[in-house]
């Protein structure tokens, strides 16, 4: 199966999608209310051998776009701007999605995957169990590990945001200082024409 744009588009708005959600379920959505514009340096906190070319690489988080449910978090590593941290508030829950796009700003085969978190909606640590839609793409694209995927964020206030993905055999976690931010990077690749 060919995972294109149109395709997305079409799984991601099939069963009526809706901004509304309770004002609890936007917990960690409205604790990173105060970091929207801004951006922050991280560092890997784990050493999976898969990771080492980015270890020596800058790590920047950009808390790009704040609106009524729904943060944009591109995550820039080194000069790679292909990737998008994107939390939405729905009324199942909250939502991680994974947007990845080329330099041209065309989706990435490997996109738009994620899941709806699977803790108490007023925490601010939250888990995301790869969801449906991701097991059937992952299969179909052949990552037999990847319909395992648990990514998470933690926020502490002030403080650190981490983000960490967990699966058997696979640790990647990285922490982004909170208490000084940086100069704001590049838009993310394909930023000026996201619709979703």
């Amino acid at each position: 199966m060919k995972f294109t744009p149109l395709f997305l588009v079409a799984t991601l708005f099939a069963g009526g999608y809706s901004m509304t959600a309770a004002a609890a379920e936007q917990t960690l959505l409205e604790a990173l209310q105060p970091y929207c514009g801004k951006a922050f340096a991280g560092k890997l906190v784990t050493q999976a051998p898969e990771d080492a070319t980015m270890a020596g690489q800058a790590l920047i988080v950009h808390v790009a776009d704040c609106r009524n449910g729904e943060v944009r978090m591109p995550f820039h590593v080194g000069e790679d701007r292909s990737r998008t941290w994107v939390l939405r508030a729905l009324p199942q829950g909250l939502q991680l999605k994974h947007d990845h796009r080329h330099q041209d700003g065309s989706h990435d085969e490997l996109t738009m995957y994620g899941g709806i978190s699977a803790d108490p909606a007023t925490g601010l640590a939250q888990h995301f169990p790869a969801d449906a839609y991701s097991k059937l793409m992952f299969q179909a694209l052949g990552r037999t590990a990847a319909p395992a995927n648990v990514w998470s964020f933690t926020l502490e206030p002030g403080k650190t945001l981490i983000y960490r993905l967990s699966r058997p055999g696979r640790e990647f976690a990285v922490a982004f200082d909170l208490t000084r931010p940086v100069a704001l990077p590049p838009p993310a690749w394909g930023a000026a024409d996201r619709v979703l």
